[in-house]
């Protein structure tokens, strides 16, 4: 059932982080400058995310890293009733 469950979270992690970039553009700052010697301008363009890509970004790390652990872990054999064979049980019986 883990890995079932960590199998789900990698993927949606991993499916989600490929789609998140379309709503979230960057907004873009410009910044002009002119240098009055030799009248060129130059502009230069700032790309800066909103802090809610941030967020989803490492939640997404966090979900993906989740699931990467579901996946690996190693689920505990139980044993059906260890203590039944043992002399002690069958003596007082």
């Amino acid at each position: 059932m883990k890995r079932v469950i960590g199998i789900f979270l990698t993927l949606s992690s991993l499916l989600t982080y490929l789609i998140v970039g379309r709503p979230y553009d960057p907004v873009e700052n410009k910044i002009t400058t002119t240098d009055m010697n030799s009248g060129v301008t130059t502009a230069t363009v700032l790309y800066q995310y909103l802090l809610m890509y941030w967020v989803i970004c490492v939640s997404l790390i966090i979900t993906f890293i989740l699931g990467i652990y579901f996946i690996l872990a190693k689920e505990k054999q139980y044993e059906e009733c260890p203590h039944y064979d043992t002399p002690e049980y069958t003596r007082n019986k």
